[in-house]
């Protein structure tokens, strides 16, 4: 116990990444996420493995990181067999210059702690996500399913690309008065300001004009 707290404090190595569905990081590149809607149970129960490593690299113990809600916001956390907090992790969408697109897990300096291969850009695998994103009920995987989603779209329209936000709000314009579609109010307020910096800055845009005005509506709407 006492070179475990000794080390404990040291930075956490990620050795292991994400394991389900028959996914091995170890040495390539594992199957990719395509709904995230589904796959909380898998990390959630799972975790992803944490080693914690002394100054000279050796192993001292390893555990678990698993997702938690903090203040509405979801974090991977990484605790001791006790429950005692060692560090945490925000996921985030990154689009590599190699063309992938990743969940990348950083720790509060921004180094890299692990990353997922993540599929959730074509049309049909866009789609499924959506739809899970409003019949989603696990509360504390929510914020994290909603930041992903605004990600990849904000990154959409910072490319200057569309297609799949007017696919969602037109799927919102038709379940606006079902229930589960309040999910969606986070992702709108997060494309919000982007949409309506374009229009600002190029008022002639119509299409871009029109998402943001849909956008809005909905939201208030919701």
């Amino acid at each position: 116990m006492k070179l475990f707290k000794k080390f404990a404090l040291l930075s956490i190595v990620l050795v292991f990444a994400m394991q389900f569905s028959g996914l091995y990081a170890a040495s390539q590149d594992p199957k990719p996420v395509t709904d995230l809607t589904k796959a909380y149970e898998a990390w959630t129960n799972r975790g992803i493995k944490f080693v914690v490593r002394d100054k000279q690299g050796k192993f001292v113990t390893w555990n678990i990181g698993k997702l938690e809600a903090w203040g509405g916001k979801s974090k991977w956390v990484v605790r001791d067999p006790k429950g005692h907090f060692l560090t945490h992790a925000y996921g985030k969408v990154e689009n590599w210059k190699n063309g992938q697109t990743r969940l990348v897990l950083r720790d509060s300096k921004g180094r890299l702690l692990t990353h997922v291969s993540l599929k959730i850009t074509s049309k049909s695998s866009f789609a499924s996500n959506v739809v899970g994103l409003r019949h989603l009920k696990n509360r504390k995987y929510l914020a994290f399913v909603q930041d992903t989603l605004a990600d990849i779209l904000i990154q959409d329209i910072e490319a200057k690309e569309y297609s799949r936000v007017r696919v969602l709000i037109t799927y919102l314009n038709k379940y606006k008065n079902d229930k589960g579609t309040e999910n969606f109010k986070p992702v709108l307020r997060r494309l919000l300001p982007k949409l309506n910096f374009i229009v600002n800055h190029n008022p002639e845009n119509n299409k871009v004009q029109n998402l943001a005005e849909s956008a809005q509506k909905i939201l208030v709407e919701l």
